[in-house]
């Protein structure tokens, strides 16, 4: 089991304040707050998607996150967009289109995706 919050629809998450906006969105860190995720109650405790993000946790995303463009239209969080790219070759999927309609259909990826639904250009 790597995370057991997702067993209850309302979770309190108080952890230290990271400066950077993506880590604090992507990995729900920051001030205090409640997370009605009830789509996470279908999800079986052994998924591998809680996996992947506790191993990202561990992870240094400075030179992905220094890439980035604060000009322009604001995009999607960077890291959550590894994060599903990661998943899906996990599963062996590798083609774009089917990326996009697991985003919208798979349990596993709308977590990852906090329901954000990316179109294709994003990911090419």
């Amino acid at each position: 089991m790597a995370n057991d919050n997702h067993l209850f629809s309302v979770t309190c998450y108080n952890v230290t304040m990271l400066n950077n906006k993506y880590y604090n969105e992507f990995f729900e860190l920051g001030q205090q707050k409640i997370n009605f995720s009830f789509f996470e109650l279908c999800l079986p405790d052994d998924d591998p998607v809680y996996t992947l993000k506790k191993v990202m946790e561990e992870l240094d995303f400075s030179g992905l996150l220094a890439n980035c463009s604060d000009k322009g239209r604001t995009g999607y969080n960077p890291i959550m967009m590894y994060a599903v790219v990661t998943y899906a070759n996990m599963r062996g999927i590798r083609a774009v289109d089917r990326i996009v309609e697991l985003c919208e259909r798979d349990l596993a990826f709308i977590w990852l995706t906090k329901g954000q639904k990316p179109k294709k250009g994003c990911f090419l």
